[in-house]
Parts: C-alpha cells; structure tokens; sequence
C-alpha cells in the first residue's frame, strides 16, 4: 500500500468511527458528565481532593496527612462514580473500547508486516 492510500484509509477509518452509535454515545456520555448539567460538585471535590493528595504521596503513609487525605480522596471518588452521569460514562468507554480494539489489532498487524527485520526480541524464539 502507498502511504497516501494508508493515509486516506486511516481518515475514512476515523470517519466512520465518528459516525458510529457507539461513538456517538460516548460523546453524548462525555458532555453529560463534563457539561454544565454534569456533576461538577464531585468533580471539582474530586479534582481538588487529588491536587491534595498527590504531593503528600511523594511521602508516602510516613507523612503526617496521609491517612487523611487518602481517606478524603477515596471519599470524593467514590461520590463521583456513584453518579448517574460517571456509570454512563465509564459504560461508554468501555463499549467504545470494544470496537476500538480489533480496529487497533488489525492496524498494528498491518505495520507488522512492513517491518523490516525479526519481530522478537534477542535472545527469544
């Protein structure tokens, strides 16, 4: 294949992607949970709850806050994906990722085979 027609198969690839229910319903599930309608109380609790947490993790559970924080973190997630908006979400990516993946198979064994050279690693039969 010519790397045009691989170009412009990989766009219509994309395109019908795009056009797909699955697809489509994953956008629809992203707004919802991200939009101005979606639960940004846990979000930002959540958003916030991790910017604490992460620089106290450097530490580990040595560091004074640790228990703490790790508990408010949990806490916050946990509310966040108790919401109806983060099932549907979490739903959508996982249908999307279904059909994602066979996709994403045939397209690393078609760039398989214009590998030049073996395809294990020294050593390995």
């Amino acid at each position: 294949m010519e790397r045009t027609e691989i170009a412009l198969e990989a766009w219509r690839t994309v395109d019908e992607i795009k056009a797909s229910p699955v697809y489509v319903e994953f956008a629809a599930a992203e707004t919802a949970l991200l939009g101005a309608l979606g639960p940004q109380a846990e979000i930002a609790r959540f958003t916030a709850a991790k910017a604490a947490y992460e620089p106290i993790l450097r530490f580990g559970k040595h560091h004074p806050d640790f228990k703490r924080v790790a508990t408010e973190l949990a806490a916050a997630k946990t509310a966040l994906y108790a919401t109806e908006a983060h099932r549907r979400y979490a739903a959508a990516i996982t249908a999307l990722n279904a059909v994602l993946d066979p996709i994403a198979e045939g397209i690393k064994d078609i760039l398989d085979g214009c590998r030049v050279g073996t395809k294990t690693h020294c050593g390995k039969r």
